[in-house]
């Protein structure tokens, strides 16, 4: 199965939270939902730490610059 150890979420995270510091900043929410998921499910700590918090600071940045401008 492809997600008996959390590969899914770690690819999916990964490249929507890439994604959404470089095109699609919406992306984000889904990086962050991942990386809780990855949490949750299989209990790592640091790699959906890095996922959260770039996608997080990818939609966060979106929604600052929105507010500003």
């Amino acid at each position: 199965m492809w997600n008996e150890e959390g590969r899914l979420y770690v690819v999916v995270g990964m490249i929507t939270a890439i994604l959404s510091l470089v095109f699609i900043p919406l992306f984000g929410l889904l990086a962050v939902y991942c990386g809780y998921k990855l949490y949750d499910t299989q209990e790592k700590t640091v790699l959906p730490i890095v996922m959260a918090g770039l996608g997080g600071f990818g939609f966060l940045f979106w929604v600052y610059f929105l507010t500003t401008v």
